[in-house]
């Protein structure tokens, strides 16, 4: 996996990404719940957004791609 838009898109995995500058603090439960979504049925992408948060089982201010 590579780096992209000047390292703000980071993989986290073949699933999960984050975009967010260098020194933004993101909180390791919005990036837990990023990865529990991705593993949903159907999920192709996930992606957290710079105002990533955690929410009531899945986070708040990312994008969720899917087929079916």
């Amino acid at each position: 996996m590579g780096w992209y838009m000047g390292k703000s898109i980071r993989p986290l995995s073949d699933a999960v990404f984050t975009i967010a500058s260098d020194g933004l603090w993101i909180e390791s439960l919005a990036i837990q719940q990023l990865h529990t979504t991705a593993n949903l049925p159907n999920m192709q992408r996930v992606v957290g957004m710079p105002d990533l948060h955690p929410g009531r089982g899945y986070p708040i201010g990312a994008a969720f791609f899917s087929a079916g």
